[in-house]
């Protein structure tokens, strides 16, 4: 009973502290881009806010992609079995690739700390900008 307990505990402990870090990601990410917006208001230079804005999003479409590459090309939380791989790669391919999947999986839930806030920073852009004006 007391292993429940502990497992439980470890468990809440770990979404919380999942929770906390995507909440500390997001105020990083949306007061960087607030400090660009306010920037380039107090100098009156709209280049500055072009830079910004064109920086976080080929920073979001290369987080994005490198996502989708090493979680295994895919959307998938399951790891690809041998068969769905490839017939044009040759075994020695399909090894290789099967024994850093756990690890690229690894990498690419990292990624979402990065993915989430620039989504949600866009969001919370396009919603003060064209909902609240």
């Amino acid at each position: 009973m007391a292993d429940n307990n502990s497992d439980a505990f470890k468990k809440g402990k770990d979404a919380l502290k999942k929770i906390g870090l995507l909440i500390l990601s997001f105020a990083v990410i949306f007061g960087l881009f607030r400090l660009i917006l306010a920037l380039s208001e107090q100098y009156r230079a709209p280049w500055l806010y072009y830079i910004g804005v064109t920086l976080y999003a080929v920073g979001g479409i290369a987080a994005f992609i490198a996502y989708f590459i090493l979680n295994g090309f895919s959307f998938s939380s399951e790891e690809r079995t041998r068969d769905e791989l490839p017939d044009k790669w040759t075994e020695d391919e399909k090894d290789a690739f099967l024994a850093r999947q756990p690890e690229n999986k690894r990498k690419a839930k990292k990624l979402i700390y990065i993915i989430l806030p620039l989504i949600l920073t866009a969001a919370v852009s396009y919603i003060e900008l064209y909902l609240i004006k």
